[in-house]
């Protein structure tokens, strides 16, 4: 007998942990200009608490979040006494960074944030220097302009035009500001764009501010597992080759859940796979689409004689990425936006919400 689903499943979000490589972000800026409040929003962690930091030189440490993705590299501010100090903390600062690239990708530097405190009112030739060495090494480079909230849009700008040819965000941890945080869901979108697909999907995973980030790359997760399905079925296949495409099915909802991170949330993430592990959809015994999926098809007159065609393993597919997306940036939003009660109450009705949602996205 075929294992289920929900086995497939399990042993898909296991391969996923496995394999997936974490992006390492190194943290510049001087001292006082919040960083560790905007990483602490961005991956919803306090890092004193829950980071084991591990000095790697005089002025780096490292930080692996528990439960998280991504793994931070925080340096010290620079002293403002002495040249020499600056001169030295600067150089040292490149030649880490420089040194990674010789690493295995574990190791090397993937991102870097540097950090401008906007009310500071000033972008000193020492962060244009350190900024244009760290381009030099072809290390993607922002410049994040903290405490934004303090100062005009007019000031920030002016600061923006001292720092050519990078790209600049502003952002504040004050929630109260609208839009929220301003560009932190840019500055989000630039540090995925920015990195290898293999490390991309860390880093999405771990963020907890731009969830349209998330659905983006689930998108794309659905395309691929959707194209997989159309191949598998391009010629009319028998129910006994239907674990090919369960097989593929539950790959492309683990990394949804990966994605949306929802692997690891104990009993809510139990909920949400027992409904879309399909247990009333799909047997165990590897016979597809009997029972309630052929309630939830508009349309069946291309199954006949215990034969699929490729649309239709496509389309089942689809409907299926897309429903699980949707129910999973809900329950993300409802998380992120502290509304407990209405996450129960969406999730007392998952099954009915899921089955609704298969329909909607049916396009067969």
């Amino acid at each position: 007998m075929e294992n289920s689903f929900q086995e497939k499943l399990d042993e898909e979000l296991r391969k996923i942990g496995q394999t997936v490589k974490k992006p390492n972000i190194l943290l510049l800026g001087g001292t006082g200009v919040g960083k560790s409040s905007l990483t602490n929003l961005i991956f919803r962690a306090d890092i004193a608490k829950t980071g084991t930091g591990k000095p790697v030189t005089q002025e780096i440490t490292r930080y692996e979040i528990e439960n998280s993705a991504v793994v931070l590299y925080d340096s010290v501010g620079y002293e403002l006494s002495g040249e020499n100090s600056k001169d030295e903390f600067i150089a040292k600062i490149v030649e880490f960074a420089s040194a990674s690239k010789s690493k295995k990708v574990d190791e090397q530097i993937h991102l870097v944030w540097y950090h401008i405190q906007a009310s500071g009112h000033r972008v000193t030739e020492w962060d244009i220097n350190l900024i244009t060495k760290i381009k030099s090494l072809n290390i993607p480079i922002a410049v994040v302009f903290t405490k934004c909230d303090l100062v005009t849009e007019q000031e920030v700008k002016e600061l923006a035009n001292e720092i050519k040819n990078t790209p600049c965000f502003e952002v504040t941890t004050n929630e109260k500001v609208t839009p929220k945080y301003l560009d932190l869901e840019k500055l989000i979108e630039w540090s995925s764009n920015n990195l290898e697909p293999v490390l991309k999907i860390a880093f999405v995973k771990s963020q907890k501010v731009n969830l349209e980030e998330k659905k983006k790359n689930v998108n794309s997760i659905i395309l691929q597992h959707t194209a997989v399905s159309a191949g598998v079925g391009f010629t009319p296949i028998p129910f006994a080759d239907a674990p090919i495409l369960l097989a593929n099915q539950a790959g492309m909802v683990a990394r949804i859940l990966y994605v949306y991170d929802l692997d690891g949330y104990g009993n809510l993430l139990s909920t949400l796979l027992k409904t879309v592990s399909l247990g009333s959809l799909i047997s165990t015994s590897g016979k597809w689409l009997v029972g309630e999926l052929l309630k939830l098809i508009p349309v069946v007159g291309t199954i006949g004689g215990g034969m699929i065609t490729g649309s239709v393993a496509a389309a089942v597919t689809a409907a299926m990425g897309y429903s699980v997306s949707e129910i999973c940036f809900t329950i993300s939003k409802f998380a992120i936006d502290g509304e407990e009660s209405k996450m129960e109450d969406y999730i007392k009705n998952l099954t009915s919400i899921f089955k609704q949602k298969m329909k909607d996205n049916s396009i067969i």
